[in-house]
């Protein structure tokens, strides 16, 4: 018998635990339409838009509401309502009116349907005020921030990758031991180590932490750290996690430009848990996705950048740190 996905477990048990939660999308299971009803079961035509409007409105009037658009680059079609409406009517009522709406939406990862349809706009999202951006890296990160994300009073979106969905999800790396409900902003100490910190997100969690066996093989040891959400972001722990090894890596599939890990680099020097010249960003390229699988390979960070990216910022200089 096939093992359930956690993240569908959690939906699950999310829908028998609130009679008030409604999924909108544009195909449902006839097994869940049976079982949950039409009213709340509903299925749309293709009109993001449309769809994260009516959402919006529902979750004003007393719904709880989850939307899945399928993919992220479907939301550029629904900008309006997601970031003028659903992200600002708490503020705007100072908290007289919330908006309970999730929104799941895969980006990219083994599917190579090209440039129109793969996308990781994490860090673009993480700059609407009022909105929480989550990024699963393993199958139970998916159902405990899906989970979450169920209970949220605010507006969430849950950028899947479709690795974490695919044939063989079970023996994928999963630095989470349950599928329990995960805070949002808490990142994730994966693995312990005291020369050089990497630091992952969605995708590249499972990166880092091919990074950080290799880097074993060179005599370092990595602490690698899962920031699971891109906003909101505990900056402080990870400054104090980063603080405990002598060098830092973020690692992240999104172009350099305005990118999330450039921004924490910023401000881990800032904040003095690392040194200038002791911190390294990879990233993905500036380039639409390809449909080529071989093209498309190229352009995402892989295991061989990121550990030269660790050993450039060790450098050769004795290590200090005590072990962790």
């Amino acid at each position: 018998m096939a093992r359930r996905h956690p993240a569908s477990a959690a939906l699950r048990a999310a829908l028998e635990e609130q009679p008030d939660l409604a999924v909108l999308c544009t195909h449902h299971p006839a097994a869940h339409r049976e079982l949950f009803g039409a009213d709340r079961m509903v299925q749309l035509p293709i009109a993001e838009n449309a769809m994260l409007g009516m959402a919006t409105g529902m979750a004003l009037t007393g719904r709880r509401v989850l939307v899945n658009v399928a993919r992220a680059a479907f939301l550029f079609s629904a900008f309006d309502p997601l970031v003028n409406q659903a992200t600002k009517w708490r503020y705007l009522t100072d908290g007289q009116f919330r908006v309970p709406l999730a929104i799941r939406a895969l980006t990219r990862g083994g599917e190579h349907l090209g440039a129109q349809h793969e996308h990781a706009p994490h860090a673009m999202l993480a700059q609407v005020p009022g909105l929480v951006v989550a990024v699963p890296g393993s199958p139970n990160s998916a159902a405990g921030l899906l989970a979450a994300a169920l209970r949220h009073p605010d507006p969430v979106v849950v950028l899947e990758s479709p690795a974490l969905f695919a044939p063989g999800w079970e023996s994928l790396p999963e630095p989470e031991p349950t599928p329990a409900a995960l805070p949002f902003g808490v990142p994730n100490r994966v693995t312990a180590g005291r020369d050089v910190t990497l630091v992952g997100i969605g995708n590249t969690v499972r990166t880092v932490l091919g990074a950080a066996t290799s880097l074993a093989g060179h005599g370092r040891a990595a602490q690698v750290v899962d920031l699971r959400t891109a906003a909101p972001l505990d900056v402080a722990l990870l400054s104090e996690l980063v603080a405990a090894t002598n060098g830092a890596v973020l690692v992240d599939e999104a172009p350099p430009a305005c990118s999330l890990m450039h921004s924490l680099a910023y401000q881990l020097v800032a904040a003095g848990a690392v040194a200038p010249d002791r911190v390294r960003v990879v990233s993905g390229a500036a380039c639409p996705a390809p449909v080529n699988p071989g093209l498309q390979a190229v352009l995402a960070p892989d295991v061989p950048a990121v550990v030269d990216a660790a050993l450039a910022a060790l450098g050769s200089s004795t290590l200090t740190k005590g072990s962790v």
